[in-house]
């Protein structure tokens, strides 16, 4: 099958949603299907990651924050159309707010020219999160948003959320709460909405022996008597990191909190004044931006994983964490399987989060890593995204 795939995010850097459309791919190209992606890259980021079996279409990131569906989307479109003038595909699979404008011309041409070769290409629109989902969580928390995502990134975003669910054949949502937005919110069709969440790598995201536990914990400087929280991904206010370390006012000494990611440079400042003012420099590890293939590293010196976030689709970090055998306490979703060793926080007040993260370490349960391998690798995602393809593809066979 021959799959064009729009997708912002790619590796390097390997932060954020990227690693995930990275690891699909490679899974879909095991399945035997050939790939063109476009995508968006960082300039001075280094060489872009290929894979056997794809092709990239990489295009500079946005000039200024905020600016995306104005600039970059907008040349997005018309290299697309330029390019399928000569290229026949079996699928258009388009992930989040990226394809904007080929959402709202494929709204047009099934008006005007149904019977067209692009009006008649199965879509497939796949929703991370929805505009409205997220603008929803952070009215109630009473959260400040900046002004170019309130008056341009927003408006924009809901737009491309309702063209891209009445544009496409089928909808793919990470997660059962995010369905349950765009239904809400967009009147998207029930029928033509299937949830597949985030998968893992479990040949580089697997649990270690004592041994090699006590090593890596040693590596780090670590104590043997820490019980280390971990918290990785990019650190958003939105991802609550500040509760976090305000729980450490909570807990016994020995327990630390270690950071690995990039961040917003503001929120950055804020946790840095936080930790100074609390005196709990020696609590924190910051690590920074680590590497998708070096992350693993970090899950398995962990105790426990803890993402306190307002709201998520289905974040990757938590399955990987369960992938090393790590348990992890998390709000702002829920996976749709029952896996021993997931926790979820019923409300986000720092003792609450210290009561927690201490009753799982002192009680620990072990984690079902052959449920979350069996149910969870990319391979077994790429077979679910195979089945909502044809059902797209069955459309138009009728």
């Amino acid at each position: 099958m021959k799959i064009a795939r729009i997708i912002y995010d790619w590796p390097p850097p390997w932060q954020g949603l990227a690693p995930a459309p990275y690891e699909m791919s490679k899974a879909q190209v095991r399945l035997g299907h050939t790939i063109d992606i476009f995508c968006g890259m960082w300039p001075g980021s280094g060489e872009i990651e290929q894979i056997s079996g794809v092709t990239l279409h990489p295009f500079y990131r946005e000039p200024f924050p905020g600016s995306l569906n104005l600039t970059i989307s907008v040349w997005l479109f018309f290299s697309y159309l330029n390019w399928r003038r000569k290229n026949k595909i079996d699928i258009l699979h388009s992930h989040g707010h990226f394809g904007i404008w080929i959402y709202l011309y494929r709204l047009i041409l099934k008006k005007i020219m149904p019977w067209s070769n692009e009006a008649t290409t199965p879509l497939i629109a796949h929703f991370h999160n929805t505009v409205e989902g997220r603008e929803e969580s952070l009215q109630k928390r009473d959260t400040p948003v900046k002004w170019y995502s309130k008056y341009i990134a927003w408006p924009l975003g809901k737009l491309s959320d309702k063209w891209a669910v009445a544009a496409a054949d089928a909808c793919i949502f990470v997660s059962g709460d995010t369905r349950d937005q765009a239904i809400k919110f967009y009147k998207a069709n029930p029928d033509k909405c299937f949830v597949v969440e985030s998968g893992v790598n479990p040949e580089l995201f697997k649990p270690i022996g004592r041994e090699e536990f006590e090593k890596t914990r040693s590596d780090l400087n670590l104590d043997p008597l820490d019980k280390v929280i971990l918290n990785t991904g990019i650190m958003l206010e939105r991802k609550n990191i500040h509760l976090l370390l305000g729980a450490l006012l909570h807990l016994p000494h020995n327990y630390k909190v270690m950071l690995v990611g990039p961040g917003d440079p503001k929120y950055l400042q804020q946790l840095s004044d936080f930790i100074a003012q609390k005196n709990l420099k020696d609590r924190v590890i910051r690590v920074g931006y680590t590497p998708y293939p070096q992350q693993p590293i970090a899950y398995q010196a962990a105790d426990v994983f803890v993402l306190p976030s307002s709201f998520e689709g289905l974040p990757k970090v938590v399955m990987e964490s369960l992938a090393c055998g790590v348990p992890t306490l998390v709000s702002g979703f829920r996976i749709q399987e029952e896996i021993e060793g997931v926790y979820y926080l019923q409300n986000l007040d720092t003792a609450e989060i210290a009561a927690e993260i201490k009753h799982i370490i002192e009680n620990p349960k072990r984690v079902n890593v052959n449920k979350v391998v069996t149910l969870y690798s990319w391979d077994e995602k790429a077979r679910q995204v195979d089945k909502v393809y044809e059902f797209a593809q069955n459309k138009y066979k009728k």
